[in-house]
């Protein structure tokens, strides 16, 4: 009698604990209309807030930031885009992770902001999904995302965590971190239905010229 009461309660948590979870992804959730990718990948982007993911180091959240570089003609897999992410160690002597010219993109939706992200000897088959979510040129922001959130959790919902189909970026085209505009990202993945407590800060704080690696060479894959 004691374990069938205890099996009862069991259930009846989980079941509380289901209908508080929210519904991923949430209804109607659809990224930007319009996108303008030339202008998006005309500059350097700073990353001021990113959820830990598989594809990006741990404990290296100095002087991220990522450059794209359209191409002039499509890579052998079909690749449209040269993507460039530096990011050093938090702790000195701040070691600098470099991709190089190791990841691509591909257009999947132009005017829906939607890509295929992954490696540029690979097939684009097996890349992931890179959704920009929000974007403003004027106001030097970019909320970007591996996908749709499909994870429900009590403070939203959540992409996964692997390599592909994961990742949440508060992108902007300032260094410095502007709290206002940063805030005012946040609450926009929050009111598209984002758990924003897996965002972790970025540190652009005393960047070195050193770890601004410019050159973007394209090898023809």
């Amino acid at each position: 009698q004691q374990l069938a009461r205890g099996a009862i309660i069991l259930l009846l948590c989980s079941r509380a604990l289901s209908v508080h979870l929210p519904t991923c992804p949430p209804p109607g959730f659809d990224t930007v209309k319009g996108f303008n990718l030339a202008t998006f990948s005309a500059k350097r982007w700073y990353i001021q807030e990113q959820m830990q993911v598989a594809a990006v180091p741990a404990h290296a959240h100095f002087c991220i930031h990522a450059d794209y570089k359209l191409l002039t003609k499509k890579t052998f897999w079909g690749f449209d885009i040269q993507v460039h992410n530096v990011a050093a160690d938090d702790a000195p002597p701040h070691n600098v992770h470099d991709s190089g010219n190791f990841i691509c993109a591909k257009i999947i939706d132009s005017d829906a902001g939607k890509l295929a992200v992954g490696p540029c000897f690979l097939p684009t088959s097996l890349a992931g999904p890179y959704w920009v979510i929000a974007y403003s040129e004027p106001e030097g922001y970019a909320l970007i995302s591996g996908g749709a959130p499909t994870h429900s959790m009590a403070g939203g919902c959540c992409t996964g965590t692997g390599v592909n189909n994961a990742g949440l970026w508060i992108f902007t085209r300032q260094r410095d971190r502007n709290e206002a505009l940063v805030q005012k990202v946040r609450q926009i993945a929050a009111d598209k239905g984002f758990d924003v407590s897996v965002l972790e800060h970025g540190n652009q704080t005393g960047c070195s010229e050193s770890i601004n690696v410019i050159d973007q060479s394209v090898v023809a894959v």
